[in-house]
């Protein structure tokens, strides 16, 4: 009987465990950034050295309420398949705090090309991405295209298989400086769904990009949003 109390008592602090696990990080703070600012906090992640082609923080065009991606977070490179992956988190991500997705509908500039829930506010949705465990795999076939895996809920999760086996998604080269995220029907039959483009904002060695600064910085006054991503460290 003792051990049977035991083994209850441990399975509930096993159960406990799991739970904060799973929900700690809609408890973790936020921090207000800076755009125009973005060289103090941009390009601080431990894999800023990785040889990846698309190394940078970069402007969401045509996906909200995200504003920006910094790929300096990215890790576990392989040379040999050219691959990395990037945890989608408030380290490397930030948003528009108060801003959904309706916020932008009416912008032209800025409307989405890419399918989001038009209610969820961007704080929520950055919070969301570490519940989820959303992360993503780079496989780079050359320095122009990447194909790339979505796992949300760990890659082994039912949701993940049935993501990637919807969409074909890639990662493409445009034109100065941008990447073009796309989805496909499959990768044998490339006929475009949807999509969005990665702006350059900040470039290894400290090179801004007025266009994509100006991209960004114009999204968050047009919705009256505040920028947050992670707080980050002293």
């Amino acid at each position: 009987a003792r051990s049977s109390a035991m083994m209850e008592r441990l399975q509930q602090l096993l159960g406990a465990t799991l739970v904060a696990y799973l929900i700690y990080p809609l408890f973790v703070p936020l921090q207000e950034r800076a755009i125009t600012d973005v060289k103090a906090w941009g390009l601080k992640g431990p894999g800023l050295g990785l040889p990846i082609p698309c190394m940078g923080v970069y402007a969401f065009k045509g996906l909200s309420p995200v504003v920006t991606v910094d790929m300096s977070y990215a890790y576990d490179y392989d040379a040999d398949s050219k691959s990395f992956w990037l945890d989608f988190t408030p380290d490397s991500v930030t948003v528009a705090a108060e801003a959904t997705p309706a916020t932008f509908s009416s912008l032209a500039k800025y409307q989405d090309s890419s399918p989001t829930p038009s209610f969820l506010p961007g704080w929520y949705v950055l919070k969301q991405f570490s519940v989820l465990r959303y992360r993503v795999k780079f496989t780079f076939e050359s320095d122009n295209v990447a194909v790339l895996q979505t796992c949300i809920g760990g890659c082994w999760s039912p949701l993940s298989f049935l993501f990637n086996k919807a969409l074909a998604q890639t990662l493409e080269k445009g034109k100065g400086g941008a990447w073009l995220r796309q989805d496909y029907a499959s990768f044998e039959n490339r006929t475009r769904l949807s999509g969005y483009e990665l702006l350059p904002v900040l470039l290894p060695g400290g090179k801004v990009n007025s266009n994509g600064l100006r991209y960004a910085k114009g999204k968050l006054e047009a919705a009256g949003a505040t920028l947050k991503g992670g707080v980050m460290q002293p």
